[in-house]
């Protein structure tokens, strides 16, 4: 099953290779891909790897996410992505697991750009594919997630607070809902807090930093799981995920820790490490602007996040 799903993966990889520019350009803003939080961006671009590894009271866990997006329209598109992922447990006579976890397919609409405040909203729905491996966590029926997404950037402050507006935040929550009515239903909300020094050094104040300081984002998110029906309800699962990211016209390479601030979230985590490798494949490949409503589109003035 799982070599199925990953051959299904690669040859959409291939087919929806597309464009990637533009991490997220609202104006003179450019957001970031986040860690955990979802980006409110309709964008092209290929996550060539998200691995992530975390450490419990239980053993260990090693996971290597990937995903594509595709921009079928200037403001709608489409997102499959993925995991591998190993299971180690603490004690030695538990097996060692490892295979593909469940496919995700999202679709998302940005139904409101303002340019001048730096501001985006989005709407997305995420529905789950049990095509994954039981063994190595892969839940076994559909699951459907609706949400709502959001960017704001503080570049519309006052002059007095100018060394404020490189501050950004990007968030969302929804519901995540499963057929098997025996599963929780958890109530999600992520928000990703960033500050942008590209952001300072073009449109507040040039230091004169040079690279590859001229072209880092500090970010810490803060993710929030409560579950409303089944298990766990009223124990908030509350972990921060604080790190930093390269961004340049290509490529946006990150690394975070991740770390409990609830106790239910200590009980499934004591520590974590992530990372991110994103690349923005239009400006790799230009002839794959295309999309199937609008065509062939220009290419886009990169943002102030986008070159160092």
């Amino acid at each position: 099953m799982w070599m199925r799903k990953g051959a299904v993966v690669v040859l959409l990889c291939g087919a929806f290779a597309a464009r990637g520019h533009a991490h997220g350009v609202v104006g003179q803003r450019s957001f970031i891909e986040p860690f955990v939080t979802e980006d409110v961006n309709p964008k092209n671009e290929f996550v060539i790897g998200r691995p992530e590894w975390d450490h419990s009271r239980e053993g260990k866990v090693l996971s290597v996410g990937f995903g594509l997006e595709k921009k079928i329209s200037d403001r709608f598109s489409l997102t499959l992505d993925s995991s591998w992922n190993e299971l180690s447990p603490r004690e030695r006579e538990e097996p060692h697991e490892s295979g593909f976890d469940n496919l995700g397919i999202t679709g998302k609409y940005a139904f409101w750009i303002d340019p001048a405040r730096e501001a985006i909203a989005s709407v997305a729905l995420e529905a789950t594919a049990p095509v994954g491996s039981a063994d190595a966590g892969a839940e076994k029926d559909w699951s459907f997630k609706p949400f709502l997404l959001y960017g704001k950037g503080a570049g519309d402050l006052p002059p007095s607070l100018r060394y404020l507006r490189p501050f950004a935040v990007q968030g969302d929550a929804g519901f995540e809902v499963s057929i098997d009515h025996d599963r929780t239903t958890t109530f999600a909300h992520d928000i990703a807090i960033q500050y942008s020094i590209p952001y300072l050094q073009s449109f507040v104040r040039d230091f004169g930093l040079r690279w590859p300081l001229n072209a880092l984002i500090a970010v810490t998110e803060f993710n929030f799981e409560h579950p409303v029906h089944g298990g766990g309800v009223g124990e908030a699962v509350v972990t921060t995920t604080p790190g930093v990211v390269y961004v340049d016209r290509r490529i946006e390479l990150g690394i975070a820790g991740r770390f409990p601030l609830s106790g239910a979230a200590h009980r499934e985590l004591d520590w974590g490490v992530i990372g991110l490798v994103d690349v923005f494949i239009d400006d790799l490949l230009p002839w794959t602007r295309w999309q199937p409503i609008g065509g062939m589109r220009p290419a886009m003035v990169p943002g102030p996040g986008a070159a160092p």
